[in-house]
């Protein structure tokens, strides 16, 4: 049997042999464009710059910062704190939109529950409207920074109202210092009695005996040196390290759940858990309070700025930008000639996390999956734990 998994460019396809109930063997491939920032080549950078979100269909804000990274990185260029605290701040909108996207819809789709759509449209309104209070130019992605005039009495209202769509259509509950949940038990009573829609997926998971369910050894994605991986990068025309990274010859896991491997609860449900199904929705739950608490903190530091026009007609370097964004950790580096962009790599989170030796295959490997329609339900639910950037083909042989 064979299902398509969401939109995308290119796609992942994943084809599982299951005997008796257990996973026997797993092979991904990708049809994932990893060469996509080569049509930057030959621009000029403000035009390459802008074209750039245009190439993805999700994370359209994290690829642009991640791109004008490395440009102001190649040109030894510091950008303001308040430009910095802005752009960040739309990153964390994005992420938090695409999470509670799959914890609304996606996750419910997948235990055959009707998704709650109608409750995530006033969250994305409130989203929407950060960019237009921030900064007073319809084209941020400026070198350097763009004109910032943030609409501070606008944009308080707007934080209050996410947080209340947060509170209200994801957890059921406020917060305490960025943390719905003090500790283990009330998590587990939370997910045992709350109405909200985000406790439906990790109650079933936990019903159905699914806590553990794909659990492997693939560790974090430890920090990157700066220096080696540009260094990797510049010397990967082939674009091969970025079909298929390896770190020290290992593959990580970007995240979610990495980011949030030491936080008290995620530590005490690893113990029982490992890094099974179980512990990766609950990870998405409790970032969906932090991304919150952060935009509240870039908000604190954005103010007015109006940097100056520069001239990049004739600049040359090489360059490395790196965001953190809904599905992890995001790498781009580009070199520039003469004021245009001489080569371009991007690294994406999904590389990492549906590598043929990463999280997915090494979690599905060997575990018991049961019969029939369960077979493609749990493993699709996994599939969106660890939330792929393209489309999926799940194929399933059963014997």
């Amino acid at each position: 049997m064979s299902s398509a998994l969401g939109p995308g460019e290119g796609k992942l396809r994943i084809q599982i042999r299951v005997e008796k109930g257990v996973i026997a063997a797993v092979a991904l491939a990708s049809t994932r464009p990893v060469s996509a920032g080569s049509v930057l080549v030959g621009r000029r950078l403000d035009e390459a710059l802008a074209l750039l979100p245009r190439l993805f269909s999700l994370c359209g804000v994290a690829q642009a910062v991640a791109g004008l990274r490395a440009v102001e990185n190649a040109l030894g260029l510091v950008v303001p704190p308040p430009q910095a605290a802005a752009r960040q701040l739309l990153v964390t909108a994005e992420a938090l939109e695409q999470t509670v996207w799959r914890i609304l819809i996606d996750g419910p789709r997948c235990i055959g529950v009707e998704p709650a759509l109608e409750s995530l449209k006033p969250l994305r309104r409130a989203l929407a409207s950060l960019r237009l209070l921030l900064f007073s130019e319809p084209v941020w992605m400026r070198i350097g920074g763009a004109r910032l005039a943030p609409d501070r009495a606008r944009l308080a209202g707007a934080l209050d109202e996410i947080e209340r769509c947060i509170e209200r259509t994801v957890l059921g509950r406020a917060t305490v210092d960025g943390s719905p949940w003090p500790d283990r038990g009330a998590f587990e009573t939370w997910m045992r009695t709350s109405p909200a829609p985000a406790a439906l997926v990790p109650r079933w998971a936990n019903g159905q005996g699914l806590a553990g369910f794909g659990r492997g050894t693939v560790e974090p994605l430890p920090e990157f040196d700066p220096a080696w991986l540009a260094w990797r990068l510049a010397n990967d025309s082939d674009h091969s390290f970025c079909a298929r990274p390896n770190h020290v010859g290992g593959v990580g896991e970007t995240g979610a759940l990495t980011r949030y491997w030491t936080h008290p609860l995620i530590a005490a449900l690893r113990t029982e858990h490992g890094n099974g199904l179980f512990v990766r929705l609950t990870a998405r739950l409790i970032e969906c309070a932090a991304f919150v608490a952060e935009l509240r903190n870039q908000f604190q530091m954005a103010s007015a700025d109006h940097p100056g026009t520069l001239d990049l007609r004739n600049v040359s370097g090489s360059g490395l930008g790196i965001v953190e964004c809904a599905r992890g950790r995001l790498v781009h580096w580009l070199a520039i000639t003469e004021g245009r962009v001489s080569a371009y790599r991007i690294l994406a989170p999904t590389e990492w996390n549906f590598h043929p030796e990463g999280p997915l295959a090494r979690g599905l490997a060997g575990a018991e999956v049961g019969r029939g329609d369960r077979v493609r339900q749990v493993i699709e639910l996994l599939v969106m734990a660890l939330d792929p950037c393209v489309g999926c083909e799940l194929a399933v042989d059963e014997h």
